[in-house]
């Protein structure tokens, strides 16, 4: 064979090896691309479950601890279809909320979301259609649960009650009001029921005073507050002009200003104020208190007038509000979410 022959043959021999080479290739970027698609649908239907069984779980009856359930299904729904995962492209998530919705516990839910067979809406393969497996089956499933809080992490109020004499409980009705704050003529050696944070680094407010009592009644303190162990310092002073523009500017925001009763009212939370319970304010000045519990309370009516003398006054509600939970049950009466599984 002489040299010509040879060098071609050499030639056909090395064009064979590049095309089997990008062969390979393609075949491997071609799975990658599947793996990928796959992957990804399953990340965005653990999101979907996720935001869905936390719905789901909103729908704690406070009063109760237990779960509505026709109403968490509802939520759930709403919440998987807000969510999009990968068929053939992304396609909003549809659930069956009588068969993917499940509560294991009165105040658990589960949620299954799929992209299988059986739901007719598989994740549409590529490259591998030419091994015979057009699509496949991907799931996800999440569980979340509505605890009662013993540590409030937002929107804590910067004034406190003390628990009612007697331990007699708070009521629920409407026609029961409790002092967060006293004016003149019932504070407690210069206390008023106010109370001073420690500075927090999960908002943008440094200041102290009438300042922080402004800020925190409109906002609500951002930082964790733990129960029983933790203790706060008193803000002695009635801080009346602060006080009120924060209830004011509360108030405003609010979209249900008509409403005099918890039990009637639809707006968007702006009127509810969680706040701490307090063991006592029988301290001269500005003094450490023991926080003993959390509480929400809904304020009926917008301040009027000078609030010297009148305080601010709010009906007990059961709320459900962010926090954390950590020890033993406890008896708040303001339930959080969280996933547990």
């Amino acid at each position: 064979m002489d040299s010509d022959q040879q060098a071609k043959r050499e030639r056909g021999i090395a064009v064979l090896f590049v095309a089997l080479f990008l062969l390979v290739a393609l075949w491997f970027v071609s799975m990658a691309i599947d793996v990928g698609k796959v992957m990804a649908a399953r990340t965005e239907l653990q999101a979907a479950a996720d935001a869905a069984a936390l719905a789901g779980a909103s729908a704690i009856d406070p009063v109760t601890g237990v779960i509505n359930q026709p109403l968490a299904k509802t939520r759930a729904a709403a919440a998987a279809a807000s969510n999009k995962a990968y068929q053939s492209v992304e396609t909003p998530i549809v659930i069956n909320p009588e068969v993917d919705v499940e509560f294991p516990t009165p105040d658990r839910v589960k949620v299954t979301v799929k992209r299988t067979e059986d739901t007719g809406n598989p994740v549409v393969l590529h490259f591998a259609q030419t091994f015979g497996l057009p699509t496949i089956g991907v799931q996800a499933d999440a569980t979340a649960e509505a605890q009662e809080l013993n540590s409030i992490c937002e929107g804590l109020a910067p004034f406190a009650p003390t628990n009612p004499p007697g331990d007699v409980g708070y009521f629920d009705d409407c026609d029961s009001t409790y002092a967060l704050k006293v004016g003149a003529g019932n504070s407690s050696q210069g206390n008023f029921q106010l109370l001073d944070y420690p500075d927090c680094n999960e908002d943008d407010f440094n200041g102290s005073g009438g300042a922080a009592v402004r800020y925190y009644t409109e906002n609500g303190y951002q930082c964790c507050i733990n129960l029983g162990s933790e203790f706060v310092l008193t803000e002695p002073g009635n801080k009346v002009g602060p006080l009120q523009q924060g209830i004011q500017a509360r108030w405003d925001a609010d979209t249900d200003k008509t409403s005099h009763c918890y039990q009637d009212y639809h707006g968007n939370g702006k009127r509810v104020f969680i706040t701490p319970i307090i063991q006592t304010f029988d301290v001269n000045g500005k003094k450490m208190v023991r926080i003993v519990n959390f509480a929400a309370f809904f304020l009926q009516y917008r301040p009027q007038g000078s609030m010297v003398m009148a305080g601010v006054r709010g009906q007990f509600i059961q709320y459900v509000a962010p926090g954390a939970f950590s020890g033993p049950p406890v008896d708040t009466g303001i339930f959080g979410l969280h996933l547990v599984e």
